[in-house]
């Protein structure tokens, strides 16, 4: 091999000898043998890594985007609801601006629907197509990494750079959660669409043939409605041929391959704007989904540099991994923070360094600008994207830094060990002890990813500043002490719960759904009303209109038998908020049938009749309190429209009969005594 060649990083010019056909043959025979063992060898080490998630379960966003989304449990019904509908939607049920430029990535959605068309919940199908999917995108990359570097020439075939470079991408840590979580599809649909483009980019222009365009199209559209962070593909593919495929080179053909990509994105980007309009829609106003909420431009980019550091910081060491990097996990820096510098000087001269070798289009050169580009849509410096950093962020980012790793390996050692024999020996050492570590690391992080109870449970020591993290851990250990049969672990999970959940709204004083937890734990471990109250009151101050709060209020009640504690508790409620329904719907009913106080009771019900007026229930009570003070008329207009509304309440029925009985009408009232016997033939009507 060519000695100046292999130091700047270039794929030497070897001058082939005629070769007869017969011979090309056998060598193209024996090439594609050798190539269907290391394919076969990488879908093994895939089952080797992640074999241990296929006892896994569903964990994290699983939920969102699979057990409760309404859409993909439709199965196939739900195809259209899925490319019509913000990423949310089917969640929530309905839009939410939750995180900036909103979320539209339908296609690994779509999958999911048509799994449970097929399968039902069925995590074990999940996890098995991701682990297969994991293992395409290996062998693809390989394919891609072949082409690319196929006038390089190495010592021993076992450690060629295309090999060395997938096998460290494939065992890294940082990709668990991509694998082991099963909504981490998006990110394996996103790259496999992107690699196929890429590779039948290749395949383009060496041949020259329009179909491969065709497939460039639909694989990149894949890609696109799958995560759009795939749009980097755009410059990484001109990028590849032009530093390792020079002979095939020219604009022509770079227009030609660039040309579907473009259509894609546009085709992608109609869709996008139909279904969740500009991408400056307005985001909501909470800390879980905007990290970076109330810094200064200053903490805002040292916080973004700082997570730089953390990502190079994680593919060099990837320890310790957590789920959550949530505030505040990663704290509010400043550019006086040394880590903050430190990051950027790094990631500052790593720019140099791919500049100063692009000249020479040396490979470090390429591997740089690649984990550049690719990280750089998630990054937080072009725009915000909701948190400060994911593992899965760094998931296609990660090959730039395992070709940097293979190369030291494959192409600089053996320049600086001269002895072939001496240099394999160091060379598989090193292997052997990095892939070992990470094989280790992977399995035993899958182990983590087992359900949401040992994520959460797990990650909370390591993510312990993280309001989210605290809060899952607490809400986790709420549902977990409940359940049946685990009377056992019941207060000894539910102390540890108020203790998460305490330091989640210490960290995040306006986190409605910690406080919320925070209620419900109080609640199920001592039935300290005092304390419920306060942390519901918590979230009313934030957010006057949190459902769940007064939903829960009903739960929290149901076995209190204190009329003057509930309304002095929803009194207090009232004053933040008089026009809710709930308050002057409870504050009505318990002044009117517990406090006999009939006037105040008919003044709050007749309030939350207005408020909601197809309330059945609210305005059966109002016609009720008017028949108990004799004011009939009212009575009777009241009852007769709860009637209409629920049209088979029989007791409503029973209450208008009673009314006009009363108010000497006794046709009227044996008329809707027959009416309500006919809706329930157990009630007893009046003689």
């Amino acid at each position: 091999m060519h000695k100046n060649n292999i130091k700047k990083g270039k794929a030497p010019v070897v001058k082939e000898s005629p070769v007869q056909p017969a011979v090309k043959q056998d060598i193209a025979k024996e090439v594609k043998k050798e190539n269907n063992r290391i394919y076969l060898l990488l879908l093994i080490f895939s089952f080797l890594l992640y074999g241990n998630t296929l006892v896994n379960e569903y964990a994290l966003d699983d939920a969102i985007v699979i057990t409760q989304n309404q859409f993909t449990k439709k199965g196939i019904a739900g195809l259209g609801d899925i490319f019509t509908s913000e990423y949310f939607t089917g969640f929530f049920g309905v839009k939410k601006d939750l995180v900036a430029g909103g979320r539209y990535r339908p296609f690994s959605v779509a999958t999911f629907a048509v799994e449970y068309d097929f399968f039902g919940e069925n995590p074990f199908v999940g996890h098995l197509i991701n682990i297969l999917l994991y293992a395409l995108t290996c062998i693809l990359l390989y394919k891609i990494l072949s082409a690319l570097f196929i006038n390089f020439k190495f010592k021993f075939k076992w450690l060629s750079l295309p090999l060395i470079t997938v096998l460290l991408y494939m065992f890294h840590p940082i990709h668990t959660e991509v694998v082991a979580n099963i909504k981490g599809r998006d990110e394996l649909l996103s790259i496999l669409g992107a690699l196929g483009a890429m590779y039948y980019a290749i395949i383009y222009f060496e041949k020259a043939e329009k179909k491969y365009l065709l497939y460039i199209f639909v694989l990149f559209a894949m890609g696109m409605f799958s995560k759009e962070s795939a749009i980097t593909f755009i410059f990484t593919i001109p990028l590849a041929v032009w530093f390792f495929m020079p002979q095939h080179f020219s604009m022509k053909k770079i227009t030609m391959v660039l040309l579907p990509m473009v259509v894609a994105t546009v085709v992608y980007l109609i869709a996008r704007y139909k279904v969740l309009g500009p991408m400056t829609a307005p985001i909501a106003n909470e800390l879980m989904n905007d990290s970076f909420l109330g810094m200064t431009g200053g903490q805002k980019y040292a916080t973004i540099f700082y997570t730089l550091g953390v990502y190079l910081k994680l593919l060099l060491v990837p320890h310790p991994l957590t789920f959550d990097y949530y505030p505040y996990h990663i704290p509010v820096m400043q550019w006086s923070d040394w880590q903050s510098m430190v990051s950027l000087v790094l990631n500052l001269g790593l720019g140099v360094v791919s500049l100063i070798l692009l000249k020479r289009k040396h490979v470090i050169s390429f591997a740089l600008l690649f984990y550049f580009a690719t990280i750089s849509p998630m990054s937080n410096v072009l725009f915000p994207i909701g948190v400060f950093m994911n593992e899965r962020f760094v998931f296609v980012a990660s090959l730039g830094f395992a070709l940097v790793l293979a190369w030291v390996l494959t192409v600089w050692m053996p320049l600086k060990v001269k002895n072939a024999s001496q240099y394999k020996n160091y060379a598989l050492s090193i292997l052997v002890i990095v892939l070992g570590l990470y094989t280790a690391k992977t399995i035993a992080r899958n182990t983590v990813w087992k359900n949401d109870f040992t994520l959460f449970t797990h990650d909370v020591n390591i993510s312990f500043n993280s309001a989210k993290s605290t809060c899952s851990a607490g809400g986790k250990l709420i549902e977990e002490a409940t359940k049946e049969g685990n009377e056992k672990v019941r207060d000894e999970y539910l102390r540890k719960a108020l203790g998460y959940l305490k330091k989640s709204v210490k960290i995040h004083p306006k986190y409605s759904d910690a406080w919320l937890l925070l209620g419900n734990g109080y609640f199920e471990y001592n039935k300290g009303y005092d304390s419920v109250i306060y942390a519901y009151r918590k979230i009313l101050e934030i957010n006057p209109d949190f459902e769940k709060v007064w939903s829960n209020l009903d739960i929290v009640f149901a076995r209190l038998d204190s009329p003057d504690y509930k309304i002095k508790v929803y009194e207090e409620l009232y004053t933040l908020n008089p026009n809710r329904f709930e308050p002057n719907y409870q504050l009505g009913v318990l002044y009117g049938k517990f406090k006999n106080n009939l006037p105040v009771g008919i003044s709050y019900l007749k309030k939350a009749a207005a408020i909601n007026p197809k309330s059945a229930f609210a305005i059966k009570d109002l016609g009720v309190a008017y028949g108990i003070s004799g004011k009939y008329d009212s009575s009777l207009t009241c009852l007769i429209k709860a009637v209409e509304l629920d049209p088979k309440d029989a007791q409503t029925m029973m209450n208008i009969g009673i009314t006009y009985y009363n108010s000497g009408d006794t046709v009227s009232a044996r008329k809707f005594f027959d009416k309500a016997k006919s809706v329930d033939p157990t009630l007893k009507t009046p003689n």
